[in-house]
């Protein structure tokens, strides 16, 4: 049950990088940690920056892909699951009226990566069950800006608090 979003999109004659922000929400947390059921979010590029094996820009800073086992999962009840410690450091408030109350959430994401200005680029926004078909996860992208600033990395990390 999984859906994808795929854009072709030219780089402005002068953009070096660009960001996007996503915030991953997810049901199986708590139960389904270390499990074989696993919801993932990835954004694929292609052409894939430099240094990625398969093209995924949304990862973790193990690489990772955005899951319900990612270190970026920061929305929810402290706790330990299947000898797993969450900290969850932006607790609980951030579900409310999500329909996610219980459940848990990345927070806001800021993912970068380094362009070519000129060429073209296809990004695919992924989102799929593994293991199951229940308990769905979403994700929402918002924020899309170029820039003028080169980045060195593709990266994705907790955003900024405006």
């Amino acid at each position: 049950d999984g859906a994808a979003l795929e854009v072709k999109i030219r780089i402005p004659s002068n953009a070096l990088s660009f960001t996007y922000q996503q915030n991953f929400f997810t049901w199986e947390y708590p139960t389904y940690i270390c499990s074989r059921y696993n919801d993932f979010f990835v954004t694929m590029m292609d052409p894939k920056p430099d240094g990625l094996a398969d093209g995924n820009i949304a990862f973790d800073q193990d690489t990772n892909p955005i899951s319900v086992n990612n270190s970026l999962l920061q929305v929810c009840a402290a706790g330990k699951h299947n000898n797993k410690d969450f900290p969850c450091p932006l607790g609980i408030d951030t579900l409310k009226g999500t329909g996610f109350e219980g459940h848990a959430a990345t927070g806001w994401l800021t993912t970068t990566a380094p362009v070519t200005p000129g060429s073209e680029i296809t990004l695919r926004f992924a989102i799929w069950d593994s293991g199951d078909g229940a308990l769905d996860s979403t994700v929402l992208i918002d924020d899309f800006r170029w820039s003028v600033d080169p980045s060195d990395t593709t990266q994705t990390k907790p955003s900024d608090p405006k």
